[in-house]
């Protein structure tokens, strides 16, 4: 579906049929776990530890999933919008690895917010469809955004109507931008593979979890393990290793510098794991790579 189909049709449309009884959330007797069927998570790259210092928005637009909130799981359906507090722990899996499903997400961070879809199918695993900032709406759809994270931070559950306007009128402003300039100019998620492997550049001398740079990116690692590979054809674990081990060739060339000394300064326990996992990546050994250094 093209990115015009999905705004201004399909989130459009699910946006519209969003009920009261489908607003699941922080409050008593409307998390989850107090309303949706109990599951429990099994984790798929990441576990129920996932967490943001800003708040999220995830509508289940097709199928069912398995959606840990506050580490209790649940099974959504489809129509279920989940309002997630910033700092609340939660992640979705699949609930059967056979049955798929389609997520909307409204990511509210204050400088870098985004509106997000992924699905899930057991024949391709985790897809992030595609991204759209949030973060040059017009005024209108600007004051819209401000009153989703209020409602992300309330202490009781927000009004349905004012809630559906919000989304609508982010949606449609969205829409309008995607028609007047186009869709490659709107989809961001090549932006975010670059800021993905900038973050790795940038904290390659320390060893990287793929959740530590899927947090810093704000998306799950489950799609950005998923984006990363399709877009830049090497998986991300792979693109951290090489970055790793090319810092490692230019701190080995430096005068006076040590296998043991470098092994260190890059986080590995001992110079052994080190050489293995350079060796792995260059087809040499470090001590090689002295060698020739010293003969220049």
């Amino acid at each position: 579906m093209s990115l015009t189909g999905f705004l201004g049709g399909e989130l459009v449309s699910a946006i519209g049929r969003l009920s009261a009884a489908h607003v699941l959330g922080p409050w008593a007797g409307r998390r989850p776990s107090e309303v949706r069927p109990p599951r429990k998570f099994v984790p798929v790259l990441y576990g129920d530890d996932h967490v943001h210092g800003h708040a999220e928005m995830c509508l289940l637009m097709e199928g069912s999933c398995c959606f840990s909130f506050g580490h209790a799981a649940a099974e959504l359906q489809a129509g279920d919008l989940v309002v997630c507090p910033a700092g609340m722990p939660h992640a979705e899996s699949y609930a059967r690895r056979s049955a798929g499903y389609r997520l909307a997400w409204w990511s509210l961070h204050e400088r870098e917010p985004s509106l997000h879809a992924t699905r899930y199918a057991r024949g391709e695993g985790f897809v992030f469809e595609r991204q759209v900032s949030l973060a040059t709406l017009p005024g209108e759809a600007r004051a819209r955004l401000g009153r989703l994270r209020a409602a992300a931070g309330a202490k009781t559950p927000p009004a349905l109507d004012g809630l559906r306007e919000a989304m609508l009128t982010i949606s449609l402003a969205l829409y309008r931008r995607v028609l007047e300039s186009g869709e490659a100019q709107v989809d961001t998620r090549a932006q975010l593979v670059g800021r993905a492997a900038d973050f790795v550049r940038a904290n390659s001398l320390r060893s990287l979890s793929l959740a530590e740079v899927a947090q810093a990116v704000h998306v799950s690692p489950n799609y950005l393990t998923a984006l990363f590979r399709a877009e830049s054809g090497m998986p991300l674990g792979q693109f951290i290793l090489s970055e790793r081990m090319q810092l490692a060739q230019e701190r080995l060339r430096r005068a006076g510098a040590t296998v043991k000394g470098v092994a260190l300064e890059l986080g590995f326990a001992d110079p052994f794991s080190f050489s293995r996992a350079f060796k792995r990546v260059t087809g040499r050994t470090p001590r090689g790579v002295l060698a020739g250094a010293a003969k220049r």
